[in-house]
């Protein structure tokens, strides 16, 4: 059983580009530091991206968010800054894990894959909270009932009051917050 830090959508425009905000531009540092501190410890990590293709906006998630981003191939698509360099790394411990949707549908796959089973425990940061976050988060508890999932509330972000209330809701569902 292995621990397994999952960074959520930490993607160019999600920081500095058609979604991104200032918030999002000030976890890079955490976000990098916490990623090398869990490697070093024998930990896993996942990095979701969320990918679209051309026609995004005729999509679902189109219609309801109709802002084209992270279209496959394009610089907004990639992972953002320090966090870039992780996309070649060929560590076993680490995946890069495309996904068309809020939720990544494969993550529980990908997880047992990487960790050999159910994983000890699960840890999320990234952006943005009420949307992408929770959406994982909540997906991750689904397939795994009894590992203990946690935030890094510090080193998440959303827009307004959005993340604090994201949080709220994922503490109502038994996130430890951290």
């Amino acid at each position: 059983m292995k621990n397994l830090l999952i960074v959520v959508d930490y993607q160019n425009d999600f920081v500095d580009g058609a979604l991104g905000f200032e918030q999002a531009v000030t976890l890079e540092k955490g976000i990098a530091e916490k990623i090398e501190n869990h490697l070093q410890n024998g930990g896993v990590v996942i990095f979701t991206r969320d990918t679209h293709e051309e026609d995004y906006m005729q999509t679902r998630e189109g219609k309801f968010l109709p802002v084209p981003h992270c279209i496959e191939g394009t610089y907004g698509h990639s992972l953002y800054g320090k966090l870039a360099k992780y996309e070649q790394d060929t560590n076993p411990n680490i995946a890069i894990l495309n996904k068309v949707t809020f939720g990544a549908i494969n993550l529980p796959e990908k997880i047992k894959e990487l960790c050999g089973g159910v994983p000890q425990s699960v840890e999320f940061c990234g952006v943005v909270t009420n949307i992408c976050v929770l959406s994982n988060v909540v997906l991750v508890m689904a397939a795994f009932e009894n590992t203990p999932v946690k935030v890094h509330g510090n080193l998440c972000a959303a827009l307004g009051t959005a993340h604090e209330e994201a949080l709220q809701a994922m503490r109502g569902l038994g996130v430890e917050i951290l």
